[in-house]
């Protein structure tokens, strides 16, 4: 029996010996043996002799550790060991200021938010506070500069913890950073993103974001800036209020380009949307032409539920842009050699798709009814007019010229005339 024993004693020991030599091969640092050392001195530089638990991906060296804000984590370069970002979290109570203003404002004022946000601290490039707001079964993440300035707003459709590793700092080429730097002097990159016709550069300054076009060779295209509901140049919030005094803006951007320089504005009344476009003398004009050269300027991915639907209603149609905005999805669409706006709420239910048609190709039975109440003189002829496709039926958005007056008009495809206004 003593025999038996010390054979088992012996077998449980070395169980144990090898057990140890697999946690010694993790060493004191946690790298396992895998991280370059110049990574660990960086890290050891910048958080002294703190024990991480580290993985690569990417290119970069991913350490997880526990400091001073608790659970954190900071990515360093493989190649020459630069430190690109680190991740901490602190409590919404500790938000700057301007961040809770700015939500409180927003669309998402009345959603739930978590208790905790975390903080993208970016070597070079503007810090990031990512706030996770809830309503109902829905999540979505809002992404804010420390100036309150609203970057992304992405749906948390998984639940899964955000990996963020697409927003490590990147360099834009030595072209691109020259332009922004004479334009924009002192402004941060919030984000690249470089696609088969150019390159897309979001960068912010004095409290506005800017997107940036550029051609394949860092020529620029285009510029697009975002006031949103605040901000608002004067020259457009004077033709809204003596236009539209009924409505209220609700985004209005500026673009530039190389010929042409104009504002998109969208207006609300309840639960009526206009769009407009003025130019930079406060004239209302037609939709300009984008052109096809600017690349789409934003994320282009779907999720399979809208990609079907899209299929279906639209067939062939190609995904320009998929943007969230106040609450919603906003798919831009070429279909039909036509730009269209499909919109979706956050639970992927389409709510209606806009786009604009020429005012020959209104229906008859709407320019029958339009002629029998504003009389066989009124005109419709100058600008396009607007189909907006909904779950209830087909409508169109006509601007009226009778008497030497102009009045919009709602009216659906059988000819009903919902609304007129002034």
């Amino acid at each position: 029996m003593k025999k038996y024993l010390t054979f088992w004693t012996l077998l449980i020991s070395g169980m144990l010996f090898f057990v140890s030599c697999s946690d010694d091969d993790n060493g004191p640092d946690g790298s396992n043996g895998k991280v370059p050392q110049s990574v660990l001195d960086a890290f050891q530089s910048q958080y002294g002799q703190t024990r991480a638990e580290w993985t690569i991906k990417d290119g970069y060296a991913i350490a997880e550790f526990r400091g001073e804000n608790g659970e954190t984590t900071a990515w360093y370069t493989l190649d020459n060991a630069r430190w690109g970002m680190t991740e901490t979290e602190i409590l919404y109570s500790n938000l700057p200021q301007a961040i809770q203003t700015a939500i409180s404002e927003s669309a998402y004022a009345e959603w739930t938010q978590d208790n905790e946000v975390d903080v993208l601290d970016r070597n070079g490039s503007e810090k990031l506070y990512v706030v996770e707001m809830k309503n109902g079964g829905v999540e979505v993440d809002l992404y804010y500069t420390e100036s309150g300035v609203l970057v992304n707003e992405y749906v948390d459709s998984d639940g899964k913890a955000n990996d963020y590793t697409g927003y490590l700092p990147q360099t834009p080429t030595a072209s691109v950073n020259d332009w922004i730097e004479q334009h924009f002097p002192g402004a941060r990159i919030v984000d690249i993103e470089t696609e088969r016709n150019g390159t897309e550069v979001e960068i912010v300054q004095n409290g506005m974001k800017h997107e940036i076009w550029f051609d394949t060779s860092g020529s620029w295209i285009q510029t697009k800036t975002e006031y949103g509901r605040r901000n608002v140049p004067e020259t457009v919030q004077a033709f809204v209020n003596a236009n539209y005094p009924d409505y209220h803006i609700d985004d209005a951007d500026r673009y530039e380009t190389a010929t042409d320089t104009y504002y998109c504005v969208e207006l609300e009344r309840g639960d009526r949307e206009k769009k407009i476009y003025l130019n930079e003398q406060g004239e209302e004009i037609g939709r300009p032409d984008t052109g096809t050269d600017i690349p789409s300027g934003g994320d282009t991915e779907v999720t399979t539920g809208i990609e079907a639907f899209i299929q279906t209603n639209y067939p062939g149609a190609v995904i320009r842009e998929r943007d969230y905005d106040d609450g919603r999805i906003e798919v831009d669409i070429i279909h039909d050699q036509r730009e269209k706006e499909v919109l979706f709420n956050f639970n992927e239910e389409w709510l209606r798709t806009t786009y604009d048609v020429r005012p020959r190709e209104l229906p008859e039975a709407v320019q029958s009814a339009l002629k029998a109440e504003f009389g066989e003189n009124a005109y419709w002829g100058d600008d396009d007019c607007e189909c907006v496709e909904t779950p209830e039926g087909t409508f169109y958005e006509v601007e009226v010229e009778t008497r030497g007056d102009d009045v919009e008009v709602y009216i659906s495809a059988e000819g009903n005339i919902k609304w007129v206004e002034d």
